[in-house]
This record gives C-alpha cells, sequence and structure tokens, in this order.
C-alpha cells in the first residue's frame, strides 16, 4: 500500500511539472517582444479617426478600448453609488482593459482594425491656445468601415491651463 501512495504522489508532481513546462514553453521569449499592439486583431473593421478641428495637433497614441461605455453609464446610474463621480466608477471598471492603440500619422489621421462590438475611443488634442480637448467616444463597430470625426461638437471636456 505504501508502494502505491508513493508512484501516485510521483505520478502527480510529474504531470504538475508536465503541465507547468507546457505553459512555459509557450510564453513569448521575453517582454520586449511584447507591442503596444498585442492585443491588436489581425482582421476586422478598419476605423479612420480624423481630427475636424484647425489648429488643434492630436495627441499619439489614440486609445481605443474593447468596452461598452453607454452600458457602463446606465450601471452607474441605476446602481446605488458605488463611486461618486462617474470618472471613479469608469477608473475601477476599466481597471484591467488594455487599450489599443492607434498612432496619429502626420495628416493628423489614425487608422486601425478593430473587431465587431462595443468600443471607447479615448483621444486629446492641444490648440494652439494652449486649450486641451479630450474625446470619450463610444463606438460600436459593425461589419462596414467607419469614419470618425473629432470635433467641438463631440468632444468630452475642454480646458485650459494658466
Amino acid at each position: 500500500m505504501l508502494v502505491a501512495r508513493v508512484l501516485l504522489a510521483l505520478a502527480l508532481l510529474g504531470g504538475l511539472v508536465s503541465a507547468g513546462y507546457h505553459i512555459y514553453q509557450r510564453l513569448p521569449a521575453d517582454s520586449a517582444s511584447i507591442t503596444s499592439d498585442y492585443n491588436a486583431p489581425l482582421s476586422g473593421t478598419r476605423v479612420v479617426v480624423r481630427n475636424t478641428i484647425r489648429n488643434a495637433t492630436l495627441h499619439s497614441p489614440i486609445e481605443l478600448y474593447h468596452f461598452d461605455l453607454a452600458a457602463a453609464r446606465r450601471e452607474f446610474d441605476e446602481s446605488p453609488r458605488l463611486a461618486k463621480r462617474f470618472d471613479d466608477f469608469l477608473a475601477r471598471r476599466m481597471h484591467d482593459v488594455l487599450p489599443l492603440k492607434a498612432e496619429v500619422t502626420n495628416d493628423g489621421t489614425a487608422s486601425t482594425l478593430l473587431t465587431r462590438g462595443d468600443w471607447w475611443l479615448r483621444a486629446t488634442a492641444q490648440l494652439d491656445s494652449g486649450e486641451e480637448i479630450e474625446w470619450r467616444l463610444p463606438l460600436t463597430i459593425s461589419t462596414r468601415d467607419q469614419a470618425i470625426d473629432l470635433s467641438y461638437e463631440n468632444s468630452y471636456e475642454r480646458t485650459k491651463k494658466f
């Protein structure tokens, strides 16, 4: 009986070591091989973001989150106050959501491929006057290519530092 227990314990230990080794073999070679586009889809719908405000320079990169912002807002409005402000609630909900970053080109546009579903775009721009504009736009991506124009009308916040 003692021999059977020892053999079962060794088999269990061997199985754990084997499983760990197989997982280790699938990991990237080093952390430098992981880019900011690690979570970028290889195929999907092309989305182009354009700045329509004159004398405004988009900050690079534009961040796109696979997150339903409208549903989060409804949850915040319907629930007892888990946070005093929506920004605090949003920061807590998006704690582990990694953004897909789209670099802004010299002509002020950015493009990337996104999978179908609900996304949230966050972008900032600097005006020549020193004013900063931020956008937080909910997006619903379908099968058709989309163009998003960033303007004063769809901006989230405008601030100026003195």
